[in-house]
This record gives structure tokens, C-alpha cells and sequence, in this order.
């Protein structure tokens, strides 16, 4: 009699594990964006590991926020919207890039060729005065190293940008990194890339 008392003990346990586990199994895996960024703005180092994304179907346009500290849900989804980021939170600058471009020069597949300027906009924590903004070109300003990918909602885009440049004598130098999936929903604004 005591065995299927034991039995059932057992076998109890692992049961409700394996209801527990169902949902998240049956769900479908949520994409989470990767993204670094290090490099230097005028001579200060840094480094982000945080990042959203913003699209423009129309242009095909891509606008991604590199960020030192957590970006959270609700920055995360009007940044979306508006393809903006505020340089400062709480008072205080962040140490954040955004980086505009058009990885298919409007064509809905990403190609290094294709990815002629960017729209750089930089600001550092540590110094008020490092903070930038200005449209590059290539290859004189950076290299797009490797690129892949659909701009289209919901589409993969994953790519390495290296480059620098100098500004009134003082270093600027970047590495960006990112695999990311566009939202669902376009941005109100971005940059233009020729449309479709």
C-alpha cells in the first residue's frame, strides 16, 4: 500500500513542473535586441550594451539608440513611435548614441554598399561638451563591415559600423554593433531614404 502512495508523492511534483513550463513553452520566444557600442567622444571613452529600435517603412529607414544604462519599456515604446531619445534622464546627460541610416539605400534589403551616410547624434555623461551631432559619409568617415537583413516590420537587421572623425581637434571613434527586430508599428519620423 505504501508504494503507490510514493508513487503518486513522486510523480506530483514533476507533474506540476511540467504544467508550470507549458505556457512558456507554447509561447513564442520574444526577439530581444543586441547591441554594444564603445569607441571614444573627444577623448572620453565609453561603452553601451543597451539599445531600441525605430523604423520608417515608407523611407526604409532605421534608427537605432545605443544607451549605457537599462532603456525601459515605456522608452522603449516611444522611442518607436518617434524615433527620439531625449539626452538627458532625470536632470542628468547619458552616454547614448543614435544612429540613423538607410541600410538598403530604400530598398527593403540591407546591403554595405547601399549605406552611404549616417546621421550620428552623440552625448557623454561624463562630459557635456563631447556630445555631437552630424551626418557622415562613407568610407571616408566609417565602414560598414558587415550587414544583413529586411527593413520591413517584424524584419531581422543585424550589422558592425566602425569609423571616426575629429572635431575641433578632438577624437571621435565608434563601433557599433547590433541584431535587432523592427517593431510591428512605424515611426512617426526618421530620415529619408528615397522611399520605396
Amino acid at each position: 500500500m505504501s508504494r503507490p502512495i510514493r508513487c503518486r508523492i513522486a510523480q506530483r511534483p514533476l507533474a506540476v513542473l511540467a504544467f508550470a513550463l507549458m505556457p512558456a513553452l507554447a509561447a513564442p520566444a520574444h526577439a530581444q535586441n543586441k547591441c554594444t557600442a564603445t569607441g571614444v567622444m573627444a577623448g572620453e571613452k565609453f561603452s553601451t550594451g543597451h539599445c531600441a529600435v525605430a523604423f520608417m517603412d515608407d523611407q526604409r529607414s532605421v534608427t537605432i539608440w545605443f544607451n549605457e544604462s537599462p532603456i525601459t519599456p515605456q522608452e522603449e515604446k516611444a522611442f518607436q513611435q518617434s524615433a527620439f531619445a531625449d539626452s538627458t534622464k532625470g536632470g542628468k546627460e547619458r552616454t547614448m548614441l543614435l544612429v540613423a541610416f538607410c541600410p538598403g539605400g530604400g530598398k527593403p534589403a540591407a546591403s554595405a554598399g547601399s549605406v552611404r551616410s549616417i546621421d550620428l547624434n552623440l552625448t557623454h555623461a561624463k562630459s557635456a561638451m563631447a556630445g555631437a551631432q552630424w551626418v557622415i559619409q562613407a568610407p571616408k568617415e566609417f565602414k560598414v563591415e558587415r550587414i544583413a537583413g529586411e527593413v520591413k516590420a517584424g524584419g531581422k537587421l543585424a550589422g558592425r559600423i566602425t569609423g571616426s572623425r575629429t572635431s575641433d581637434g578632438r577624437p571621435y571613434a565608434w563601433d557599433l554593433a547590433f541584431d535587432v527586430t523592427l517593431p510591428a508599428n512605424e515611426a512617426a519620423s526618421g530620415i529619408s531614404c528615397g522611399g520605396k
